[in-house]
């Protein structure tokens, strides 16, 4: 009966291949690990989310010793791996990511099992993916399309007139912060990718805003912006000034 049990878990192990061998030391990590090989992805940062709810999916430490968090207490968490890592204690080898969420108060190793790429983001989507917690405003959105219609002070106008007593709760940010043109020529000449260009910038543009009339006073980091409405003046792919660009927020 012994050797039954055995001859089929045997079996089921190989039908399952090295994948399931890797996920099963990824619950079960004992010993410390230390990686083998790395690969950055710092110029790209492709965004994964969760892709399973099995309650031992775990977010670990650099040797894989101690848990940090529960993946799955994430579900909607859109993350951004910064490096992969082959990694082994000497009897199992796995690949592990180095995750971050947008807000960067969780990061740490997981299994890459438990994870899938959200491929072919927008623009705008990817702008608010590394914007968590806000809402995007189609109402924003469309008198922000008119702005552009209205050059100069004319404009400040323009939206003072039409947004009336809210013109006061109107906050904005410049794309990359002014003085900042690294990164921007890197996105336009392909050396890194949009997602890695907003991770880069979006936290000195919001600081850059501080001494602006229409900043974001007060504003520290982007889990402050929780629960504002939010809309995009952005230079496509396609144009000259790919990536620059204005972000408007609507205090609540």
């Amino acid at each position: 009966m012994l050797n039954k049990l055995m001859k089929g878990l045997l079996v089921f192990g190989l039908a399952c291949g090295i994948g399931f061998t890797t996920q099963a030391y990824a619950v079960h990590a004992a010993g410390p690990y230390h990686t083998i090989k790395s690969r950055s992805y710092a110029n790209v940062l492709p965004t994964y989310r969760a892709k399973t709810s099995r309650s031992k999916a775990v977010i670990w430490n650099n040797d894989l010793t101690q848990k940090k968090f529960s993946l799955n207490d994430y579900p909607k968490t859109n993350w951004y791996v910064y490096k992969s890592y082959k990694m082994t204690n000497g009897k199992k080898t796995g690949i592990f990511y180095r995750i971050k969420n947008p807000e960067n108060t969780v990061s740490g190793l997981v299994w890459r099992g438990y994870l899938r790429r959200i491929n072919h983001l927008s623009i705008k989507q990817q702008t608010l993916n590394a914007l968590p917690g806000t809402i995007y405003s189609p109402y924003l959105q469309k008198i922000v399309n008119q702005r552009k219609n209205y050059p100069g002070d004319s404009g400040g106008e323009y939206l003072q007139k039409v947004l009336g007593s809210q013109y006061k709760q109107l906050k904005i940010i410049t794309l990359p912060a002014i003085g900042r043109t690294t990164s921007l020529k890197q996105l336009q000449s392909g050396q890194i990718s949009y997602n890695a260009f907003l991770q880069r910038e979006l936290p000195f543009s919001i600081k850059g805003s501080y001494h602006l009339k229409d900043g974001l006073a007060g504003v520290k980091t982007v889990k402050d912006l929780t629960g504002w409405q939010v809309a995009f003046l952005k230079a496509g792919n396609n144009s000259k000034d790919y990536g620059a660009g204005f972000i408007y927020f609507l205090k609540p």
